[in-house]
């Protein structure tokens, strides 16, 4: 990947550290106000990095180091920023497409399987433990990824909302999962500095 326009951002690079410019414009940029928060500190974070690798940024694996948060993260961050990032390899993109015979009944059973893995996942980390088949019931509607649900209850459950009266205001699994809750924006205090 690389941050488009990358010149226009690149400011005194043979300086140590590197700087990188930041334009008035960005206040007129709808796409910069649409960002969550998580997502438009993260596009400052990115600047930052692309300056130490001229505008390129490092793999998905290394973001999610320097910015200390998790790989899926990253990735669904990426996808929120793609105004700003260009994708300098169309094979990443076309691997995934494959032409393929139709999906037999054994492998929707697997997907079936790794559904219930996920749930199983989603149940054992979640605080509260109450109507579980409603909650399966949910989860095979919604279809979450458990990547992303793990994320939010990772901080999610460390929320004065979560903790006081041991719990009271947890919601139940099936609402959580029912109102997306998972995709609920992380309250700046909650944030992990970069």
């Amino acid at each position: 990947m690389k941050i488009k326009n990358w010149n226009k951002f690149q400011h005194f690079k043979d300086r140590r550290p590197p700087w990188v410019k930041l334009y008035r414009d960005l206040l007129d940029d709808v796409e910069w106000f649409e960002l969550d928060a998580t997502s438009s500190k993260a596009l400052v974070m990115f600047w930052l990095i692309a300056s130490e690798y001229d505008g390129d940024l490092p793999d998905a694996k290394t973001l999610a180091f320097r910015l200390r948060t998790s790989e899926s993260a990253i990735k669904s961050i990426c996808s929120k920023l793609s105004h700003w990032l260009e994708q300098d390899d169309i094979t990443m993109i076309s691997e995934r497409y494959q032409l393929d015979a139709p999906e037999t009944e054994r492998e929707t059973e697997t997907y079936t399987e790794k559904e219930t893995d996920s749930f199983t996942e989603f149940w054992n980390k979640y605080p509260k433990k109450v109507g579980k088949d409603a909650a399966y019931k949910s989860w095979q509607k919604v279809k979450p990824r458990i990547d992303d649900v793990l994320f939010a209850l990772s901080w999610q459950c460390k929320t004065d909302q979560w903790t006081k009266n041991n719990g009271q205001f947890i919601p139940n699994p099936a609402t959580y999962l029912n109102q997306g809750r998972w995709q609920d924006e992380q309250p700046v205090t909650d944030l992990v500095p970069f």
